[in-house]
């Protein structure tokens, strides 16, 4: 049982540190980065699209607490070099409601009793 626990601990401690070093990676990033020097920072996009003549990358970071997270990366039409980044919020609450409505709702049962208010119960060892 001791070693369930320590190594359900373990586990945890690890994808914590993962999620944050996924996040952490957008902080090294800076404007005037090629794009082999982001993808050394951040690795390989998920997704890749021409966007008003801009290169934009597509990156999907967990944050730990919240879930995953996507990142928009936009390069320079002109140089090709990182110009700027963000979240987007937006469609991360978009994708959340999507899969709360894909749950069926949640289904309430009646019970009809009585409930004794006279009941005595203590708590030993205390």
């Amino acid at each position: 049982m001791k070693n369930r626990l320590f190594t359900a601990i373990i586990i945890g401690f690890i994808s914590f540190q993962v999620a944050c070093t996924q996040v952490g990676a957008t902080r090294r990033l800076s404007p005037g980065m090629t794009p082999a020097q982001v993808r050394a920072a951040m690795g390989n996009p998920s997704q890749s699209q021409f966007v008003n003549q801009k290169m934009v990358w597509k990156y999907t970071l967990h944050q730990p607490w919240k879930g995953f997270i996507p990142y928009y990366l936009v390069f320079s039409k002109e140089t090709g070099n990182l110009e700027s980044w963000e979240a987007n919020e937006a469609e991360y609450y978009r994708q959340q409601s999507l899969w709360m409505a894909a749950f069926p709702p949640t289904q309430y049962l009646n019970v009809n009793g009585t409930i004794d208010h006279n009941v005595d119960v203590r708590v030993q060892g205390f």
